[in-house]
């Protein structure tokens, strides 16, 4: 039983789904990277990231236009990376 769980297939397909999953927070540790050289400390991108997310879904949800829930997320992206608060 155990040996099923360590076969090669199953191990790949595990090693697979963790680069395919982890791939948006490498995008966002990257980045945080650029602005790091630059000088920016920034300690929210996750927190960034997730508003995105859900400002994305939320307006593709109720307008059902995947364009629109890309542009909200886009502004409500570049709204929390920016020093400017409400």
């Amino acid at each position: 039983m155990i040996t099923d769980l360590l076969s090669a297939t199953v191990l790949i397909g595990i090693l697979a789904s963790g680069i395919r999953l982890a791939t948006p927070y490498l995008y966002a540790a990257i980045g945080e990277t650029f602005s790091q050289k630059s000088g920016v400390l920034n300690l929210g991108v996750e927190g960034q990231m997730l508003l995105g997310c859900f400002a994305a879904f939320y307006v593709a949800f109720t307008t059902g236009n995947l364009w629109l829930g890309l542009l909200a997320a886009l502004l409500v992206g570049a709204l929390m990376g920016s020093r400017w608060r409400l």
